[in-house]
C-alpha cells in the first residue's frame, strides 16, 4: 500500500557530524554521549503528486527540523556493545586466544584509549 504522501528527506550537511563523548565503559559495552550534532537542515522534498500540493508550504521547516532532531539527540547517551574485546589466531595445532579484561577508558592527544589487562589462553 502506497503512502498518500510521501517525502525524500536530505541533511545539510549531508551527512551530519556528530560528536560524542565517551561516559562509560564495561567489557559488554562503551557508552557515549552525544555532545553536538553539526545539522543545520532537513529538507523534505514530495515524492509524489499529492505531497507537492504541500512542498512549499514544508520547505519552511527545515531549519525548525533540524533544531528539533538536534535536540532529541544532544545529551542523550547510546550503548556500543563490544562484543567481547578479544582475537584469536592459530599457532601450530594450538589456537590462542587475547582478551582485553578490566578495560578503562582514557585519552592520548585527543583520542580515546581503551587500556587494559591482556589474559592469554
Amino acid at each position: 500500500m502506497a503512502a498518500f504522501m510521501s517525502f525524500s528527506a536530505s541533511t545539510e550537511p549531508a551527512p551530519p557530524t556528530v560528536t560524542v563523548r565517551a561516559v562509560d565503559m564495561s567489557d559488554k559495552k562503551l557508552t557515549v554521549e552525544v555532545t553536538d550534532l553539526a545539522l543545520s537542515a532537513v529538507r523534505l522534498r514530495a515524492s509524489n503528486d499529492i505531497a507537492k500540493l504541500v512542498e512549499d508550504l514544508i520547505a519552511g521547516l527545515a531549519g525548525p527540523a533540524a533544531l528539533a532532531v538536534r535536540g532529541f539527540f544532544e545529551g542523550r547517551t547510546f550503548d556500543v556493545p563490544l562484543d567481547p574485546l578479544e582475537t584469536s589466531f592459530p599457532a601450530g595445532d594450538t589456537e590462542v586466544k587475547v582478551r582485553l579484561d578490566q578495560p578503562v577508558l582514557g585519552s592520548h592527544d585527543g583520542m580515546l584509549m581503551i587500556s587494559g589487562t591482556a589474559s592469554i589462553s
